[in-house]
């Protein structure tokens, strides 16, 4: 007796999933699996499967992608809140004064500063990270001689930097100076 197997439903599971071959007509109890494996060669489901998981990798990460943006900007915003905040009430900081007791009885107002500049840099700066800009600014100069001199001109250039060497006279004219 022929059975006729669901090789459609068998397709679909097959493409959409990371099982085997044997594995799904063991799920559905298929003894002959090699008449699935020829229906497998004949429809590529091998090909199917890859352009499957290729395609839905590629909404994976751009979901992902999108869901990181909407975070990134959530948290900027929340970072120039804190900002906004630290600034005004450095500003009313500086305003703010408390009475001080002089010796001779009176008082007098002395300004408070709580929030100091130092702080509200210090803030800044570890802020600098979020918008994807450095935090510490460093520089650094080198001096690479990559040509194909030979060693000796190489070596009399660095003597002539050292001041060891006699400047070589140019073919050039010299311009006048004014004292001449």
């Amino acid at each position: 007796m022929n059975k006729v197997h669901p090789y459609r439903e068998l397709e679909r599971e097959y493409v959409t999933s990371q099982v085997s071959l044997r594995e799904l007509c063991r799920r559905h109890g298929i003894t002959a699996h090699s008449l699935v494996t020829v229906q497998a060669k004949k429809g590529r489901w091998q090909e199917k499967r890859e352009q499957y998981q290729a395609k839905e990798s590629e909404v994976f990460m751009s979901r992902h992608a999108a869901r990181t943006a909407d975070r990134q900007a959530e948290i900027g915003d929340k970072a120039l809140e804190v900002v906004d905040e630290a600034i005004t009430k450095f500003r009313e900081d500086m305003r703010a004064t408390k009475p001080v007791r002089q010796p001779d009885g009176s008082t007098r107002e002395e300004r408070v500063m709580r929030l100091k500049p130092k702080d509200v840099a210090i803030l800044l700066d570890r802020l600098q990270v979020l918008f994807a800009k450095p935090s510490v600014i460093s520089e650094g100069r080198d001096l690479t001689v990559r040509s194909e001199l030979p060693i000796d001109a190489l070596n009399e250039f660095v003597e002539l930097t050292r001041g060891r060497a006699a400047l070589p006279t140019s073919p050039l004219p010299r311009r006048r100076r004014l004292d001449d």
